[in-house]
């Protein structure tokens, strides 16, 4: 080859390997700087384990020596007998804020049952609270290391800055996206998809820390620009940030008034009837501005169905069970909150059509139970006074079992505050009332 076009393929050579290394480079730096201060802390530590893992696997057993020779041992000089190679795994590193997770290939001798015998040695090296081996398929091991459990963690709300201050906007999210309620035991994100799920159910006593699950749900739904959120709240503790922006609000302690907004929702369902001779469907599923998604949240439900007004009660309870029999396929998704989700609270007609449930704190495990009939068979429970607020057990979206779930941290301060924002660019809807309008009490 001629020394010029050597030069060339050298230098062409050279020019990829310094654009990898600077796109390289890009992507780290991409990383740690959209990465939150705890995320950083485990990149570290995914570094360091890393760096020290074919000093550590050997030790730990999870390596194999290879006599093969290499090509230099078999052709080179044979003065001294070749020493086998130490053979360890390749390791794959992802950090988030609650620790590391560590994918590994199994070797020959050393597969699961080698990673489960290291455990306690992996736990200490890497410095961790925790770790736990798994096999998700054939030849690959994962590690999943908490140097922090996800159910003490409390972690702000994406929609907030470090501050607290709002990080989104009026109109930044549609039906479809996946709204962040929190994270699993094991550092899974517990997310809602409005569009794609159907009726709930969330239950939890006083202090319980449903008013911060409560606060997320209400807070994606006023955020998304197909969607129209409905709210009926007899104690104003759900409603009232909301109360200028909502569709439809309700803070009546009599029943009658939130039946006529539940009449309206049965008629607005009669009336997108025709679409499923248009769309030659049994369900809408596509939702827009001029055809939004209807959520409907009726907080301390019990308050309505256990009225001691009959006849009122008997008319919402009708109301009520229509929409939950039938709402969904027309757009329509009810959230009904309650601190104890008896059967005089909510008749079983209408439980059973709550598919979604998110249970915090309860008094008994009967009011578990009504929630998580199987409960008895689960290895968690909802009856215990020793669960911290914030701490639920959820079953949403396709989730075979439910999980505990500690729900991210969105104050009712900040609700106010992305409220001001809505009004602000003009989706006001109507004033506060009266005797709490903020703007005559400045």
């Amino acid at each position: 080859m001629p020394t010029s076009a050597l030069g060339l393929v050298l230098f062409v050579v050279v020019c990829l390997g310094v654009a990898g290394l600077l796109g390289w480079g890009g992507f780290c730096f991409v990383r740690w700087y959209r990465a939150d201060g705890e995320t950083r802390i485990s990149l570290r530590q995914a570094r360091r384990i890393r760096w020290g893992w074919k000093r550590l696997a050997p030790m730990l057993g999870l390596a194999v020596k290879d006599a093969t020779p290499t090509v230099l041992q078999q052709y080179g000089p044979q003065e001294q007998p070749s020493k086998p190679r130490v053979l360890a795994p390749r390791l794959h590193t992802s950090a988030d804020p609650f620790g590391v997770t560590v994918t590994a290939d199994a070797l020959p001798q050393v597969g699961l049952s080698a990673w489960q015998d290291a455990a306690e040695g992996l736990r200490d090296a890497w410095g961790m609270r925790r770790i736990r081996i798994s096999q998700p398929k054939p030849g690959v091991i994962t590690a999943r290391g908490f140097r922090r459990e996800p159910l003490e963690a409390v972690i702000r709300s994406p929609l907030l800055h470090a501050d607290g201050s709002p990080a989104c906007r009026p109109g930044q999210f549609v039906s479809t996206d996946d709204a962040l309620l929190g994270w699993g035991e094991d550092g899974t994100p517990v997310v809602l998809n409005l569009a794609y799920s159907a009726h709930a159910l969330i239950a939890g006593v006083t202090r319980a820390g449903k008013s911060i699950t409560v606060n997320t749900l209400l807070t994606y739904a006023s955020l998304m620009r197909d969607v129209r959120l409905i709210v009926i709240d007899p104690n104003l503790g759900a409603v009232a940030p909301w109360w200028r922006t909502a569709y439809k609000v309700s803070d009546s302690i009599h029943p009658d008034e939130p039946t006529e907004i539940l009449r309206w929702v049965r008629e607005e369902m009669q009336r997108r009837e025709r679409l499923f001779w248009s769309g030659r469907t049994d369900r809408i599923t596509a939702f827009s501005p001029e055809l939004p998604l209807i959520v409907l949240v009726i907080d301390e439900v019990a308050n309505y169905t256990r009225h001691p007004d009959r006849k009122a009660r008997e008319r919402f309870e009708a109301e009520l069970l229509a929409i939950a029999s039938q709402g969904a396929k027309f757009g329509i998704r009810l959230w009904l909150l309650t601190q104890k989700p008896s059967s005089d609270v909510l008749t079983t007609a209408v439980r059973t059509n709550l598919s979604a449930r998110i249970c915090h704190r309860v008094d008994t495990t009967e009011d578990f139970l009504h929630l998580f009939p199987d409960g008895r068979e689960l290895d968690i429970t909802a009856a215990d006074r020793e669960m911290p607020p914030g701490v639920s057990i959820a079953s949403v979206g396709d989730m075979r079992t439910p999980v505990r779930l500690r729900s991210v941290y969105l104050p009712t301060e900040a609700c106010w505050q992305i409220n001001d924002l809505m009004c602000t660019e003009g989706l006001q809807i109507r004033e506060l009332p009266d005797h709490i309008n903020l703007d005559k009490s400045a």
